[in-house]
């Protein structure tokens, strides 16, 4: 049953064939001509319109917000849901802007510390396991990894629209990132390819997603997080690092890499420590993250301790 196309997803294939591609192609064509002020500009111009357009993703931001920080106002909260628009209109203008750019442009855009730890992994051989959360700009994030030499192998689910999906894989690939498809066939061989390759692999483990995962604490609150990051990384003895970009007041972007040292023996606790990375830097930069996504819609078991960040 689950093969047959139902009354919602043929809707959801006309909206996307008449409104979304043709709109994706338009924008990308609008935006790579601009230059990198007047697209940072502009985009965020797009993310006021759909502030005011999105009712559903607004309240949702909004509600979010709320859970995570009940001690701010509401209108203080309003702040940050308004400014979350703005900085995800931009962040789409700055990716399509680069669609045709070559690796000079992005490396004059992102300053970073910490790069050492990366140096030092490769020194030692270890595979290079790069966690996140969608702060800042993350796919300038990866594309900024790429060019200074470590291109990475990005775990993501394929887009709904195909069209779409190659759009964004077309930008990955221009600074040297390949996805892996999560939960398709053959990406369990890609992904230990990758494991034992040159490289690094880019997960990202700040959204409820149907993989195999566990609840961890976040703003408090029990949240169904991914396990594959932990997983992967005690069992293949990878050196793990954070890694978070912000964007700043002059439209430069800064990266900050960490080393997390050797994680939790258990993949729930290691899970939970690496989830206490991201909450931070969300805390840093409440405005740069993703408040409409449903990051507390599986609700935990009635019964059970949750894990803490430390061993």
């Amino acid at each position: 049953m689950s093969g047959l196309a139902t009354p919602s997803r043929t809707r959801h294939a006309w909206r996307d064939r008449l409104l979304l591609r043709p709109l994706a192609w338009l924008l990308t064509a609008f935006f790579r001509d601009l230059s990198w002020e007047e697209a940072q500009a502009t985009g965020a111009g797009l993310g006021r319109l759909l502030w005011h357009l999105s009712r559903r993703d607004r309240r949702r931001a909004l509600d979010h917000l709320a859970l995570a920080f009940p001690e701010l106002d509401a209108r203080r909260r309003r702040d940050i849901a308004r400014a979350t628009f703005d900085h995800l209109g931009t962040t789409l203008a700055e990716c399509l802007h680069l669609a045709d750019k070559e690796s000079a442009s992005v490396l004059r855009r992102v300053a970073s510390t910490g790069w050492e730890a990366i140096d030092e992994a490769k020194r030692q051989g270890r595979p290079v396991l790069v966690v996140t959360g969608h702060c800042g700009n993350w796919e300038l994030l990866a594309a900024w990894l790429g060019c200074r030499g470590l291109p990475l192998h990005v775990v993501a689910r394929r887009l709904e629209d195909p069209y779409l999906d190659r759009l964004l894989l077309s930008l990955r690939a221009r600074f040297g990132s390949t996805t892996i498809q999560r939960g398709e066939a053959g990406s369990a061989r890609a992904l230990l390819r990758a494991v034992r390759g040159s490289g690094g692999i880019g997960m990202l483990i700040d959204q409820d997603t149907r993989v195999d995962g566990d609840w961890v604490p976040f703003f408090g609150r029990p949240a169904f997080t991914p396990l594959g990051a932990a997983d992967l990384a005690l069992r293949f003895d990878a050196a793990v690092v954070t890694a978070f970009i912000e964007r700043q007041d002059d439209g430069h972007h800064q990266v900050t890499i960490e080393p997390t040292g050797p994680l939790p023996t258990d993949p729930v606790v290691a899970t939970a420590a690496l989830t206490a990375a991201i909450e931070r830097q969300v805390r840093r930069r409440p405005e740069q993250w993703v408040w409409f996504h449903r990051r507390w819609r599986t609700k935990p078991p009635a019964s059970g301790q949750l894990p803490t960040a430390s061993p």
